[in-house]
């Protein structure tokens, strides 16, 4: 009789489980889908592991992401103690919320791919650490690589049409860039580039040549015509118009809330925002 009644109490606590299973499971959301309605399969992936491009390049191109450790700041945007650095975002829903997941678990949707391309990469950077954030090519088939990297190591190239290294630029041009980030080629083929945290955007000639430098390095803050104040809140991308002017997007992710308390009183905004100037 004992045997009996842990049989059917055995019996019972397994569907129990396998029914509870099954519900869990039901309301867990998709990680992919079929091809329908003219659109391949889809796929969720995360995100890559180190947005900030803490990654690996050996010397012969290959790349690999490193490991992070437990909140250490990454090699790849790591300064010298000589260099301005500005404070990191805090108190701002996009970046200080605890109770939301980090960068590093997003994930991301990805289409099967269908078309039967592979990737090849003909363009070998020199060995060190750095991700990279922006491309662009001129008009002539040339490709500017613009690359986070330590202090101390080039983090803007220049290939020609054949794949070739042909310009390599390094601290003792631009400065480090404390976040390399967006990058853009005007009419002239100058190249433009802008440094997030470092809170600048340069302007080089076909050459190399630094032609200019808008807002001041180290100093996050406002712009302001009516005070001759040009200074740049985490710069991120650079676009051109057809007179001339030149729009300069910032305010990465909008992460207002850590300057519109700020002790300086030319840092008061912090809002995302597109500049226009000439």
């Amino acid at each position: 009789m004992e045997k009996c009644n842990f049989a059917r109490f055995a019996a019972v606590a397994l569907g129990a489980i396998l029914i509870v299973f099954e519900a869990f499971a039901q309301t867990q959301p998709p990680t992919h889908g079929p091809a329908e309605g003219g659109s391949p399969g889809w796929f969720l992936q995360g995100s890559f592991p180190d947005p900030g491009g803490n990654t690996a390049v050996a010397p012969d191109g290959r790349v690999t992401v490193l490991p992070r450790t437990g909140g250490a700041v990454r090699p790849a945007t790591a300064t010298a103690p000589t260099l301005p650095r500005l404070p990191a975002c805090s108190r701002s829903p996009v970046c200080g919320n605890r109770l939301t997941p980090g960068r590093q678990t997003l994930q991301r949707v990805q289409w099967e791919q269908t078309l039967g391309y592979t990737f090849t990469y003909p363009y070998v950077l020199s060995p060190g650490t750095g991700g990279v954030p922006s491309v662009a090519l001129d008009s002539k088939g040339n490709l500017w690589v613009f690359q986070r990297k330590p202090a101390g190591s080039p983090q803007l190239y220049k290939f020609d049409a054949e794949h070739k290294l042909i310009v390599q630029i390094g601290d003792e041009v631009i400065g480090h860039q404390d976040k390399a980030h967006g990058m853009a080629v005007d009419r002239e083929d100058n190249v433009w580039i802008a440094d997030a945290d470092g809170a600048t955007v340069m302007k080089l000639s076909p050459q190399g040549q630094v032609l200019m430098t808008i807002g001041v390095r180290g100093h996050r803050g406002d712009w302001d015509e009516t005070k001759g104040q040009r200074l740049l809140w985490q710069p991120l991308m650079i676009a051109f118009g057809q007179n001339g002017d030149i729009y300069i997007g910032e305010g990465h992710a909008n992460e207002s809330p850590n300057d519109t308390d700020s002790d300086d009183p030319t840092n008061n905004i912090g809002a995302a925002r597109v500049i226009q100037s000439r």
